[in-house]
């Protein structure tokens, strides 16, 4: 295969005082978008081969979307564009699904307004985040758009943020995280009123914000990364460039503006790798894509240490597996390299299309799940070597949404439906 154009900017860097913040801590729980800290990594006893035996139920959800679960114990959150009225397109849904039989708890709708969205988006995208108490959404709206805290146990709402109009051309799709005593949210918009910020869990009151660069609307969810000194930065990524924020003051540390010369538009989240360095991925259409990976943040002082061209993904965040960094683009092209440098290992078909971001369970030697667009699990072997496991097929089309892993199970989201693999 034909190796990546990589530009070497920076000898590789030495070794960081870095803490990673994927720790064994949320293990059990699948709290965000693409699992702890961002990183798609997780741990299951799960089948060598998927087969219908394996599948322990599947939920009809009462409606469609394209985001991905969250999971806290016995209880899985998904949202929804409610289907049944004339105005369905107008509200999105809460849905709360039981982890043990696949049935509905509970489910909360608000009303909102049509945006402009991208033909393969859905009024349903952004996933929502949970803790042990509460479960926190975004809905978005033309006029406008709340950050919303509802229980765990029945949905009744906590409270409500208003964060004004969204506007946008390809419509919503970032995700809030809540972490180290807050819920952020990154909402980047295509006009004026771009921002970063954190919110109380208990009252939703507004603790800091920071206004971020307006142009093209980001949707890549933030991330954490851990300073020399201890102190937890929150990764920010879109049309101003990458940039990392202090967690509890929201004071800016540090910023690279100009990490791609190409001025494509951020659509996959940063993801932090071994070693303290940062991958920040940017692509257009499905052939156009520049993957930048920044070192020094943990002091304060970032520097591009290698770049990635062309084999990258746009919409599909990449995932890092110690030492390897797997790379996914929408046509099913996946690509191993080296985290340290960004040499190529392998570069090989799996058979797509995707939207999808992969996830990795049982790390280095371990599986990678992703689903096509058309709804089959495809499992590749995450591995210095290629080896495509299994394709399962799920039996539905516009499957988008990123799997799931908690309590030992793989839960994957289609349009329509919820699933549980595992026993």
């Amino acid at each position: 295969m034909r190796l990546p154009l990589l530009r070497t900017i920076v000898p590789a860097l030495a070794a960081l005082t870095f803490t990673a913040l994927t720790s064994a801590a949320h293990a059990q729980e699948w709290t965000r978008f693409r699992g702890p800290n961002g990183s798609g990594l997780a741990n299951a006893n799960l089948p060598e081969q998927i087969t219908e035996k394996d599948i322990n139920w599947r939920c009809k959800l009462p409606g469609t979307g394209h985001s991905s679960p969250v999971v806290w114990g016995d209880r899985i959150f998904v949202t929804v564009t409610p289907e049944g009225s004339a105005d369905s397109e107008a509200k999105r849904a809460v849905v709360c699904v039981g982890a043990k039989d696949g049935k509905i708890a509970w489910q909360r709708e608000y009303a909102t307004g049509i945006y402009r969205k991208h033909a393969d988006n859905s009024f349903a995208s952004p996933s929502c985040t949970v803790d042990a108490e509460r479960v926190y959404v975004w809905i978005a709206g033309p006029d406008k758009s709340q950050l919303i805290a509802l229980t765990q146990a029945d949905g009744k709402q906590v409270w409500a943020v208003d964060l004004g109009p969204f506007k946008s051309q390809h419509g919503a799709g970032a995700s809030p995280i809540v972490e180290k005593g807050a819920v952020f949210l990154q909402s980047s918009q295509d006009e004026p009123g771009s921002f970063i910020a954190a919110f109380d869990p208990a009252t939703g009151k507004q603790l800091w914000k920071n206004e971020i660069k307006s142009g093209q609307h980001s949707i890549a969810t933030p991330c954490f990364f851990e300073g020399n000194d201890g102190s937890a930065q929150v990764l920010s990524l879109g049309d101003g460039g990458l940039a990392g924020f202090d967690a509890k003051s929201g004071s800016k540390i540090w910023d690279i503006t100009k990490f791609t010369v190409s001025g494509y538009r951020c659509v996959a989240s940063p993801v932090v790798m071994e070693g303290g360095l940062i991958v920040a991925q940017t692509g257009q259409g499905q052939a156009n894509s520049e993957i930048a990976v920044i070192g020094g943040a943990a002091s304060g002082k970032p520097a591009k240490a290698y770049d990635i061209v062309r084999i990258g993904g746009y919409v599909p965040v990449p995932i890092a597996v110690g030492d390897l960094l797997f790379l996914w683009k929408e046509n099913g092209t996946v690509t191993c390299t080296h985290t340290k440098n960004g040499e190529q290992i392998w570069s090989e078909r799996a058979e797509g299309p995707y939207y999808s971001s992969p996830i990795c369970v049982g790390g280095k030697g371990g599986r990678l799940y992703n689903i096509t667009r058309g709804g089959d699990i495809v499992v590749l072997a995450a591995a210095d070597k290629f080896k495509l496991i299994q394709r399962f097929p799920l039996a539905e089309k516009n499957s988008y949404a990123t799997p799931a892993v908690s309590g030992g199970r793989l839960y994957v989201r289609t349009y329509s439906q919820l699933i549980s693999i595992g026993k």
